[in-house]
């Protein structure tokens, strides 16, 4: 069972009350924890580690971080690319599910949300992927009113915790991957590479999509439009996974002024109100199956929020931070009025026709299936680290502007411009939430009429899919539907209520049927026809927009990419947290992760959230030096 001795120690240390002087060091002081430190950081996550890191490459400066999950225990399911998706409802995730989508079937309306209870988050559960979005999606975020984060600021924080290596001259010549050196990272401690296999059946694709038009894209990391190989989080050399944990904590665990408890549910932040200002004064926290023993713990300079999309909004508003009408509801004293709090909540959800290919061998479930061929497979990863057991995660996508997949672009963005800002928003939303949604979707109109911002991904291949052959998956990567994150009860143990509100804009439902239709249409390329392919579901029978609709209402499920519950924005426009991630109204407070996102791109998470992590260590250095 691996955990280092330090979080070990640690995890001992805090049963007791604080008020020791910061000794530097955890041997011999298993009881006492410093009466202060500089920052403390709420989760040890994807966005956590990373600030935790930067923060205290000052040895002056005592960061600790409060995570609620463990360390894992680098067996496979967390490290393997051969059991990608294989940590999902374990002790290192939340198990969170969704209320009733209410806009959708009845076998699909209650949904897992998969996020990370573990040191590292979500880095440790996700899928690997690790492209970038648009320059024009990040663009889209100043514009939103948060100067400072458009592409050319936010490039150089992508670069920073990258360390690219570029494709094997096998696979440059099997596969004609190519890549832009001046837009990656050379030395930043996440791993960004390709695995040693990939599956031959991903060239098809490819080539599919430009027999169809669809231009390759040099290098996804500057321009993430069209066709294009997407690298992974996997390290080039021992071909595991490249964590948060790994990258920005591991190797760093022995500074003596970086601290990680571990096994600590945070309850509430403490704060103290003046007549113009409201300042934290302390993080009230227990130790797992400890509930009853209230601790608190203090920073001298800022709290950090990184708890993520899900629980940032709920520590928020038993803090008495969030809208007024859900903390009077509880009775909770209203320390700010903040009703973005918990609103605006976007995920990417997907769809898929399900294929079967006659003419294809390996495929990922023969790992599942074929006993004797995944022994093979896991023999030669052990001996060389080569063969299947190296991928897993999708490498070859497509994220295709509107126009690039359907003739009906126009038809369906003057649908959505026909809609009043509140039509299909949740009832009872504040002004200002509402008008930050109207200029949200003046954005997108403006945006998704062009050829610079995708509106949906196209996955041809993933690992993690154990029930089918051949997924071919789709995911709207700018749903018009928005969702909300709530307390539903003033135990901090009980899960807030998590609404997606999948297909309430009955435009994303549009937006499906015509990638169906789409994809119909790559199936059928002479690329695709090679592999023998024979449409499972949603079947060849369901031909009509309304029977492509109701296949898509029973099927679509999330992607795992919560965003916007503490989103970005001028408070007016029903934002949370300014250009330099402080929220509105609180003096020393910050919120550094997905839930920040004020618009969710067109991309996978992960290499966002770092890049935001890294920025956000910037800012809060030249704010307090």
């Amino acid at each position: 069972m691996f955990f280092s001795t330090r979080l070990l120690l640690l995890a001992i240390a805090v049963e007791v009350t604080t008020g020791a002087p910061f000794l530097g060091t955890i041997v011999g002081r298993e009881k006492q924890l410093a009466e202060e430190y500089d920052y403390v950081i709420v989760g040890g996550g994807t966005a956590g580690l990373t600030v935790a890191n930067r923060l205290s490459e000052n040895p002056a400066i005592n960061v600790l971080v409060l995570e609620a999950g463990i360390p894992d225990h680098k067996e496979g399911i967390a490290v393997l690319q051969r059991y990608l998706g294989g940590t999902m409802k374990t002790i290192y995730d939340w198990n969170i599910t969704t209320v009733p989508q209410t806009f959708l079937g009845t076998t699909n309306s209650v949904q897992n949300l998969t996020i990370g209870k573990v040191l590292g988050g979500s880095s440790i559960l996700n899928g690997m992927m690790f492209d970038r979005p648009s320059p024009q999606d990040i663009n889209a975020w100043e514009e939103l009113g948060n100067p400072g984060w458009d592409w050319q600021g936010l490039l150089p924080y992508y670069k920073k915790s990258e360390t690219f290596t570029p494709p094997s001259p096998e696979h440059i010549a099997q596969f004609g991957i190519t890549w832009d050196p001046a837009v990656h990272g050379t030395d930043g401690y996440i791993q960004s590479s390709y695995p040693n296999y990939i599956y031959p059946q991903n060239r098809n694709f490819q080539d599919a999509m430009i027999s169809l038009g669809i231009k390759q894209s040099k290098d996804q990391a500057g321009s993430a439009i069209g066709a294009f190989w997407s690298p992974n989080s996997i390290d080039p050399v021992n071909q595991t996974r490249s964590s948060s944990r790994s990258g920005y904590y591991d190797k760093f665990a022995k500074r003596a002024n970086l601290h990680a408890l571990t096994s600590r549910h945070v309850t509430r932040l403490l704060t103290k109100q003046s007549a113009d200002s409201v300042t934290i004064v302390g993080v009230e926290y227990v130790e797992e199956g400890k509930e009853t023993i209230k601790l608190v713990v203090k920073a001298k300079r800022e709290y950090i929020l990184s708890a993520g999309t899900v629980h940032d909004p709920q520590i928020l508003q038993l803090s008495g931070i969030g809208p007024r009408k859900l903390l009077d509801k509880y009775n909770i004293k209203v320390t700010v009025d903040l009703p973005g709090v918990g609103n605006g909540f976007q995920d990417h959800p997907y769809g898929s026709l399900i294929l079967k290919l006659s003419n294809v061998f390996p495929s990922p479930i023969d790992m599942e299936t074929n006993a004797t061929f995944d022994a093979e497979q896991k023999a030669l990863y052990y001996k060389n680290r080569t063969g299947t057991w190296t991928a897993g995660s999708p490498n070859s996508v497509a994220f295709l502007p509107l126009v690039n997949y359907t003739d009906a672009s126009a038809a369906i963005l003057s649908s959505y411009a026909s809609q009043t800002t509140s039509d299909h928003l949740r009832v009872g939303l504040d002004s200002t939430v509402i008008a930050g949604f109207a200029k949200q979707r003046e954005v997108l109109l403006r945006h998704l009429a062009t050829t610079k911002m995708a509106s949906m991904e196209m996955i041809w291949l993933s690992g993690a899919n154990r029930r089918y052959q051949m997924p071919f998956s789709f995911s709207i990567q700018h749903p018009f539907s928005r969702g909300f994150i709530e307390i539903n009860s003033t135990n901090p143990f009980v899960q807030p209520l998590v609404d997606l509100r999948t297909a309430s804009n009955p435009v994303d439902l549009d937006l499906f049927v015509q990638a169906l239709k789409f994809g119909r249409k790559v199936v059928k390329t002479p690329a695709i026809q090679k592999l023998g392919p024979t449409e499972l579901q949603p079947g060849s029978d369901k031909v009509t927009d309304e029977e492509l609709r109701e296949y898509v209402r029973g099927s679509i499920r999330t992607m795992f990419h919560p965003v916007g519950t503490s989103g970005m924005m001028p408070k007016r426009l029903g934002g949370v947290v300014d250009s330099r991630l402080r929220v509105h109204g609180v003096r020393n407070l910050r919120v550094v992760d997905a839930s920040i996102i004020p618009l969710i791109p067109a991309s996978h998470l992960q290499s966002t959230v770092y890049a935001i992590a890294e920025k956000a260590a910037d800012l809060i250095k030249e704010d307090q030096y």
